[in-house]
């Protein structure tokens, strides 16, 4: 992988009325040579469902999704390695869990 990927999921309406669902994607990043959060929010969907509906939802992440700043060598890093994305209704309702790996590391200056 380049930095660009996508996280596709279904997504089910189980109830009886209409509903929206807020789908939050985190990644976390267990090998970085500086400390990193638990979990950070890269991307989000709102999604519209009818009753028993099911929608295919895919959110487009890139390499800022797997970067932090580097203070001393002053620019954006993203490291080579594998990279945990979850999906949930909220940060504490994970319901989803995979694995994307980043090949070579990635490094560049401003945004």
């Amino acid at each position: 992988m380049e930095g660009k990927f996508s996280v596709s999921y279904k997504i089910t309406n189980t109830g009886t009325v209409e509903g929206r669902e807020v789908s939050q994607v985190y990644i976390a990043d267990k090998q970085a040579f500086l400390p990193r959060p638990i979990k950070e929010l890269k991307g989000f969907a709102k999604t519209s469902l009818k009753p028993g509906e099911t929608k295919q939802v895919t959110i487009g992440l890139d390499r800022e999704a797997l970067s932090f700043y580097d203070e001393r060598e002053m620019h954006w890093i993203a490291e080579a390695g594998t990279f945990t994305v979850l999906v949930g209704a909220s940060s504490a309702n994970i319901k989803l869990k995979g694995d994307v790996e980043l090949k070579k590391t990635l490094t560049w200056t401003g945004l």
